[in-house]
């Protein structure tokens, strides 16, 4: 009988810690060579967390070498750009700063299934749970971006390992702080803060757990710990007089892009709020953990039908998170809080900014249905549990999104981005170093260029247009056709308005009628009569 049950245990013990995890590996390498993509993303943030990374590389402190004489910056956190730097030592390839995303994502999995496992969950569950969180194709969207959604997901999930970790041995109220985990979860905490702003509703999920257990030494530590990591980047953004968070001023815009069109009220901040929050609850969690389910965010609209898939969903995943023990409370804490840093910083449209919970959404809708789904058979055949695997059927429905992002990844670049491209390779091959160029991506550019760039000022007012370009020392300028509204609301009007201050056509694609301007900036200032 003893050799029995020793070989039960070695069984279990080479599903839990060889097995399973050798299948998330194998199922994250196959996912990701269908659906990686080596292109640069079209998204300018990408290209700004590669200068920013570029700059810590070379040794030249947190600053935006696209910009003219290179700025200090504040417009992201460090965290991620400090994660891509020593890589960025190594080699300036692009595909290399995307498999460190790709890493991200399968350390995250793998933490979520041991953390799953020591919460003493039933071993089924928890590796159909966590495994499940690969086959998102939101999630394998971004992780082959240079984006900070990947590694925000694994220090957060960092943090709720190490919660886990340090809540199976409570004992008296300062035992927290004798554990190496406690200290795991303060560093990892921080740092997810710094790589993305939204970290503070992974703060206040902490503090929520500690809060409704009574670790009252633990809560006061971990605040006292946030506030001090904090302040060296708060300080340096203050010495340098820099905004340390862009997103606040754009609270209370009604279009950050067009900021002629106003500041919204406090009413209709409060509107917007609850508006995006409708947007996430029936529409961006149904249309993400649910691939089948035909629900577009970006474009949201409402039916009884849609309300009740989206509640229904809302309430698997509560239940899910409430089965998860001691760490209940964190759970709940994290996404609610989540809900509400989205609502308050975003409009009613798309869910990028949920792509960084996915797994955790995944895991908790997995664990509430195979929950509900036990109950039921208990109630015929008692000391029975659905066999959680039965649910790994269910990642056939996420077919249609691997295929999507699989053919995304083989296309071509659109032909007005591949021509803004081939602009940035003619400037940095026949134009001196100094020479600023302006357009509407200057940090998209300046990875072709190599060329110090400018975005233009969004008004329509020509002379005030102009005015801007001299004082930015502006040598070319570029009117492209990459889409965005604001070109030809502002840039192009003023070019109509004052063509002979862009006197030579260097280059123009006729078939997206992309422009490489001239701009003859003492012509500009002997007419506009502007001051130095």
């Amino acid at each position: 009988m003893l050799t029995q049950k020793r070989n039960i245990m070695k069984q279990s013990n080479l599903l839990k810690y060889i097995v399973f995890p050798l299948l998330i590996v194998i199922a994250w390498l196959c996912l990701v060579l269908y659906t990686f993509n080596d292109k640069p993303d079209m998204n300018g943030d990408n290209f700004s967390y590669y200068i920013y990374a570029t700059s810590l590389a070379q040794g030249e402190g947190y600053c935006d070498l696209s910009s003219p004489g290179s700025p200090a910056t504040s417009n992201f956190p460090p965290g991620y750009p400090i994660l891509m730097s020593p890589l960025r030592m190594i080699t300036d390839s692009v595909v290399a700063q995307k498999w460190l995303n790709e890493l991200f994502v399968l350390g995250s999995i793998l933490l979520l299934y041991f953390a799953l496992l020591a919460l003493s969950l039933p071993l089924s569950i928890s590796f159909t749970a966590s495994f499940a969180g690969l086959f998102c194709p939101r999630l394998l969207h971004f992780s082959t971006m240079m984006m900070s959604e990947a590694s925000f997901l694994f220090t957060s999930m960092l943090v709720f390992f190490a919660l886990v970790k340090l809540c199976q041995n409570e004992q008296s109220q300062t035992s927290e702080l004798r554990s190496p985990w406690f200290y795991v979860m303060l560093v990892a905490l921080l740092f997810t803060y710094h790589i993305r702003t939204q970290g503070v509703a992974l703060v206040v999920g902490v503090l929520f757990l500690f809060l409704l257990r009574k670790r009252w030494v633990a809560l006061i530590t971990t605040i006292g710990g946030f506030v001090l990591g904090c302040l060296p980047w708060m300080i340096r953004n203050k010495m340098l007089g820099l905004n340390g968070n862009r997103y606040l001023d754009t609270i209370m815009q009604v279009n950050p892009w067009r900021p002629e069109e106003g500041m919204l009220s406090v009413g209709e901040v409060v509107t917007r709020f609850f508006d995006t929050l409708r947007m996430l609850i029936f529409n961006a969690f149904p249309s993400t953990v649910l691939p089948f389910a035909d629900l577009n965010p970006d474009q949201p609209t409402y039916s009884v039908t849609i309300y009740l898939l989206g509640a229904v969903v809302f309430l698997l995943m509560f239940y899910g998170a409430w089965k998860l023990d001691k760490q209940r409370w964190f759970a709940i804490g994290y996404i609610a809080a989540t809900l509400g840093v989205i609502s308050i910083f975003s409009t009613p449209s798309g869910n990028r900014y949920i792509t960084s919970i996915l797994p955790f959404l995944t895991a908790f809708l997995l664990i509430g249905l195979w929950g509900i789904l036990t109950w039921f058979i208990q109630r015929k055949w008692k000391e029975k549990t659905f066999p959680a695997y039965i649910l790994l059927f269910l990642l056939i429905l996420s077919k249609p999104g691997l295929q999507e992002e699989h053919l995304q990844a083989q296309q071509k670049y659109p032909r007005n981005y591949q021509q803004f491209f081939q602009l940035g390779e003619s400037i940095k091959k026949y134009t001196p170093e100094n020479t600023v160029v302006c357009s509407r991506k200057p940090q998209m550019l300046y990875l072709y260029s190599q060329r110090p760039g400018v975005n233009y000022l969004f008004t329509k007012d020509a002379k005030a247009l102009i005015t801007d370009l001299v004082k930015k020392d502006v040598d070319l300028v570029i009117l492209d056709a990459l889409g965005y509204s604001s070109t030809y609301h502002y840039l192009f009007p003023a070019v109509q308005q004052y063509p002979h201050l862009f006197p030579k056509i260097v280059a123009h694609y006729e078939d997206t009628n992309t422009y490489l301007l001239t701009f003859d900036k003492a012509a500009a200032k002997k007419e506009l009569h502007i001051n130095d």
